[in-house]
């Protein structure tokens, strides 16, 4: 690749890839702290997408749009923790539901703001979005980039600072081991209905966030989000490690930068973006295989030096 393709790849990388960081960051409430597989984050990406457009595009502020979209990320979340806790249904069963069920109201969210039942996919237009509020920069990219930026910073400090509260700890708390939680007076039932809420937000944000810098959003966004975020938590993991709290939520950011920049190389090298999803799919499987793959050198060099001595 020349300078000029490399440069390309950077930006591309940065400008997707920081609005995926907060899908990221929810997935990891969800999935690493709260030991909950919520598939219902695929409904909740589309949901932000779809609330913050339509909303633009009925004249509302960009800003306001966006904070909307984490609210209903948050209801979306508690549904999901209710679901669980209150009617007992099972972890996965509980996301698939809420899910389900979103893939319907975000088509009648769009639907809405086109004066239609129901719509696939919804335009900004010519309304302005969050990012046109900060012109600093000749090209729209950059403005975004910047913007995009000092809302992921805001939101890691958000983060490391909620979960250093007693509600954030009893959060924790409750995904390490729920039993001991409870011994130790913490009601787990809000604790996950809470945390669930939260991460959907956040996701729902990021959709959001996505959907302005695409200028659309689409029914279809969120498929394969999950597998994004998740692919996002394990590189993060892997190449800048989780020493801290602090450092593990900003190893997750980067991570979904640099899952995008390998996604970006290989369109750029002449992969076809139409198997886009496929390598999706490849490259969570490498990455999962990742933590196996150390655990068997690292037994191989053990038996070695244990032959040797």
């Amino acid at each position: 690749m020349d300078l000029q393709a490399i440069i390309y790849v950077l930006i591309d990388s940065l400008a997707i890839g920081l609005p995926y960081s907060l899908l990221a960051l929810g997935i990891f409430i969800s999935y690493r702290t709260l030991d909950f597989a919520d598939l219902s984050a695929e409904g909740s990406f589309t949901l932000g997408g779809a609330v913050a457009i339509s909303a633009i595009v009925m004249g509302v502020n960009p800003l306001i749009a966006t904070i909307l979209s984490f609210v209903s990320g948050f209801l979306a979340g508690m549904f999901t923790g209710i679901l669980h806790t209150k009617l007992k249904i099972p972890k996965l069963l509980s996301g698939i539901i809420t899910m389900t069920g979103l893939y319907s109201i975000n088509m009648v969210i769009m639907g809405i703001a086109k004066n239609s039942p129901y719509s696939n996919v919804i335009y900004v237009e010519d309304n302005k979005t969050l990012f046109d509020f900060l012109n600093i920069f000749e090209k729209n990219y950059f403005n975004t980039i910047l913007i995009s930026l000092i809302i992921v910073i805001a939101v890691l400090i958000i983060i490391y600072w909620f979960f250093g509260t007693e509600i954030g700890m009893s959060i924790r708390a409750t995904g390490m081991n729920g039993n001991m939680a409870r011994a130790q007076g913490i009601n787990t039932t809000t604790m996950i209905i809470s945390g669930l809420a939260i991460s959907n937000a956040l996701i729902a944000t990021g959709g959001a966030l996505f959907s302005q810098a695409e200028l659309k959003a689409d029914i279809n966004m969120g498929i394969g989000a999950l597998v994004i975020g998740l692919s996002s938590i394990i590189i993060g993991e892997s190449v800048f490690g989780k020493r801290t709290f602090k450092n593990w939520i900003i190893s997750v950011a980067l991570g979904s930068i640099a899952y995008y920049l390998i996604i970006a190389i290989a369109i750029q090298l002449g992969f076809p973006h139409y198997l886009k999803k496929l390598l999706y799919a490849v490259l969570i499987t490498i990455v999962l295989a990742i933590p196996l793959i150390k655990k068997l050198k690292n037994k191989t060099k053990g038996e070695k030096e244990n032959v040797s001595n």
